[in-house]
């Protein structure tokens, strides 16, 4: 049979921009099908892009069972033969599982740690392709048949949408501070959001999409750059911080401890009083640049100090008192602070 990429994509017809096999490709264009990627082969993985949501029908032989994969070390984009779903720890052969470092799928991953398989991909399904990642030298098998019988579980929709890239790479996250089953990690590069995965209690692949030369992927990563991570936790969006390594396509990176994000402030400061007036309780806001002796001491308007709300050394960063004025009377007084070499004074006014 014909398995020229015209002819088996042909069911698509415009809506179909490219084709992408592993180290080949194919563009569509008002001329036909241009690029090294000529004809479409059982054994193989492709990515397809497309303008919009469409059916592909494909006619043909079934891919035998026993087909005999061979894989190079690196990246290798295969094809799954089995009729039905299986969980990767039973389809896989016992005496290559350690080759394998990771297996991707479209928007998913899982990574071998040696005793499990952790992330979003749990199980392999026929009409996909996937990038099996050998960390050994070249090595052939043949998938196993699953022994039990499961369903791919499609993922939940993100709070935060991106576009799916042919350029991706899985940040796995061990861990995040305060987090809580059910909460968000989403993946930023700049304003851009590049990737989300919800949080199940253990590891989990967070995906980071990258530039893929279309339109819905501008402002995405590129090689070399960092993506930056957000927890999305009770409607709020709280930055995290961590040891991130640089993206690049096609990678698997492991990433310990997320923690939120400390910002230092650039000067000491002392915001005015809120509320004021007030009765009789007001929040007193400052920061520190880096760490000093602090005070912060409430005076009349005869310039008695009537209230210590600060008398300590304190760490860079910002924070906060609440002045409880509840046993002096009506009337003005003025908070100052005092930090190294910065005074700040600011009016209160106290009404009963």
């Amino acid at each position: 049979e014909d398995n020229s990429v015209s002819n088996m994509l042909s069911s698509l017809d415009d809506n179909a921009i490219g084709i992408i096999g592993e180290g080949e490709s194919a563009l569509n264009t008002d001329n036909g099908w241009i690029g090294i990627l000529t004809s479409i082969f059982y054994k193989n993985g492709y990515w397809l892009m497309v303008n919009e949501a469409a059916t592909l029908n494909l006619t043909g032989i079934p891919i035998p069972t026993d087909h005999l994969y061979y894989l190079h070390e690196g990246n290798n984009l295969i094809s799954y033969p089995m009729p039905d779903c299986g969980n990767i720890d039973e389809i896989l052969p016992d005496n290559i599982e350690e080759c394998i470092y990771a297996i991707v799928g479209e928007g998913v991953a899982t990574l071998n740690l040696g005793n499990a398989w952790v992330g979003s991909l749990q199980t392999l399904c026929q009409n996909e392709g996937y990038w099996f990642v050998n960390i050994c030298s070249d090595i052939d098998f043949t998938f196993d048949e699953p022994v039990s019988l499961v369903n791919s579980v499609p993922l939940n929709e993100s709070p935060y949408l991106y576009h799916q890239s042919s350029q991706q790479a899985f940040y796995f996250i061990q861990s995040v501070e305060n987090i809580k089953r059910g909460d968000w990690i989403i993946s930023y590069y700049g304003t851009e959001v590049i990737g989300a995965r919800e949080w199940t209690g253990e590891i989990i692949d967070v995906p980071v999409m990258g530039v893929d030369g279309r339109y819905s992927t501008t402002g995405y990563i590129h090689t070399g750059s960092i993506p930056t991570f957000k927890l999305f936790k009770n409607g709020e969006l709280i930055n995290l911080t961590g040891d991130i390594p640089e993206w690049s396509n096609n990678k698997s990176y492991m990433v310990g401890n997320l923690s939120e994000a400390i910002y230092i402030p650039e000067s000491f400061s002392l915001s005015k009083a809120y509320p004021n007036p007030f009765n009789p309780l007001t929040t007193i806001n400052f920061s520190l640049s880096y760490n000093s002796d602090v005070n912060i001491n409430v005076y009349n308007q005869q310039g008695k100090k009537v209230a210590s709300l600060i008398k300590s050394n304190m760490a860079a960063g910002y924070y906060y008192v609440v002045w409880n004025a509840k046993r002096h009377a009506s009337g003005v007084y003025f908070v100052r602070m005092e930090a190294d070499n910065f005074v700040s004074t600011h009016k209160l006014i106290l009404i009963k």
